[in-house]
């Protein structure tokens, strides 16, 4: 598909839906280096290189951890569209290699470490409380993000955040009910985001 192949030299040239910026210059200002950040849900990688980025240039020294199965979430929200499918069909059956491509092109092959698993499975290869912030932006359906959201939580260590991406009632209506259901005290958040802050003394 068109674009697949055009240069890539910052985050910008990405293809891909990214409006939290805001978000990751926050998490930069709060966390310290040292600390583990984890992103799930990748896609090819525009916000991914946008968090190394925003780490790079405020000097802080964390590793940046993406989760993707690297094929796609199929068929997803109110249109049933299949947004991943083109990058998946150009790759082969596997966008692996765009998002690969993306993170070297943009100069962060050392400070991202690509991990391509189910999100659920990825969960269970970290120690509960280890890592400072996880954001969560892989499938969208109300089971797959309650399910997420219950992998992921205990990784969070006191004082980090959970966060995810399509905070939208009418667009992505199980998200936000997953939310609801699985975390007491989660808020909107950044743009489109919702965030729960864990409690430090738990």
């Amino acid at each position: 598909m068109a674009g697949f192949d055009e240069p890539v030299q910052t985050w910008r040239d990405i293809p891909g839906w990214f409006q939290w910026r805001s978000g990751q210059e926050e998490a930069v200002e709060h966390f310290g280096s040292g600390d583990r950040f984890v992103e799930v849900g990748c896609y090819l990688g525009r916000s991914l290189c946008s968090l190394a980025e925003v780490a790079r240039d405020h000097a802080l020294d964390v590793a940046i951890i993406g989760v993707d199965t690297a094929r796609g979430s199929g068929p997803e929200g109110r249109g049933g569209t299949d947004a991943h499918g083109p990058a998946v069909a150009h790759g082969g059956g596997t966008l692996a290699g765009l998002l690969h491509r993306n993170v070297l092109a943009c100069g962060f092959a050392d400070r991202i470490q690509l991990l391509l698993s189910d999100s659920v499975a990825a969960a269970a290869l970290f120690a509960d409380e280890s890592l400072a912030w996880v954001h969560l932006d892989a499938r969208h359906d109300y089971d797959s993000v309650r399910a997420d959201i219950a992998a992921w939580l205990p990784k969070v260590r006191p004082g980090g955040w959970l966060s995810g991406d399509d905070y939208d009632e009418w667009q992505w209506p199980g998200v936000v009910q997953a939310v609801a259901d699985s975390l007491d005290g989660a808020d909107a958040w950044s743009k489109g985001q919702w965030r729960w802050l864990k409690p430090a003394d738990r």
